[in-house]
């Protein structure tokens, strides 16, 4: 250190030292520390999210944030492949708890395994706070259980996804769930829009 930066340190120190002996000596109160958290602290409870049971989706998913990633997946795939050619069945989709949702579903090689279900909806509207939008397809044999092929949550009023069929069947109808994030693994008992396959 040079004798300047020295003879710098010193006056500092020097000045240090003689405004704390002009300061009084001050003790805090014993709960300040209490009182400073109880000022910081947040007003809300966080809950932690229960895992999500996976389903047969195009991807695994696990919460809202997967659920996202998914339909970004599933717009590429939609956007990427080749026409399929003719479909094996058609259903027209029709609005239940919001009618003026429309659209179609086009199944696809759905008597083999690597089947696909596109669904275009039209007018859907964003989905509620906390919630997710889950599409379902129903088997003529499967015994009135539906089976869920993928999740979404819609960018914009218009939705296209291609979708994994879960194996060869004959396909009776496909349904749009209003599904609550993180909630059980079953039809929620509330569609967004649905139609039967002919």
């Amino acid at each position: 250190m040079s004798d300047e930066h020295g003879q710098e340190f010193e006056d500092d120190r020097v000045t240090i030292a003689s405004v704390e002996q002009s300061l009084p000596r001050v003790v805090p109160p014993v709960d300040m520390f209490d009182r400073i958290l109880a000022e910081i602290r947040p007003e809300a409870t966080v809950v932690p999210l229960q895992p999500r049971v996976h389903r047969r989706v195009v991807v695994p998913v696990v919460g809202t944030l997967a659920a996202i990633a998914a339909v970004v997946l599933i717009a590429v795939v939609a956007l990427g492949g080749d026409e399929p050619g003719t479909p094996d069945a058609r259903a027209a989709i029709a609005g239940k708890s919001d009618p003026a949702v429309s659209g179609e579903a086009l199944l696809f090689g759905s008597d083999a395994d690597g089947g696909t279900v596109q669904v275009t909806l039209r007018d859907v509207p964003a989905a509620p706070s906390g919630h997710h939008y889950e599409v379902w397809v129903l088997r003529e044999e499967g015994g009135g259980e539906m089976e869920s092929v993928g999740v979404f949550i819609p960018t914009s009023g218009d939705v296209d996804l291609e979708l994994q069929l879960p194996g060869p069947g004959n396909y009776a109808a496909v349904d749009v769930s209003v599904e609550e994030d993180g909630g059980p693994s079953i039809h929620s008992d509330t569609s967004l829009a649905g139609g039967s396959f002919s």
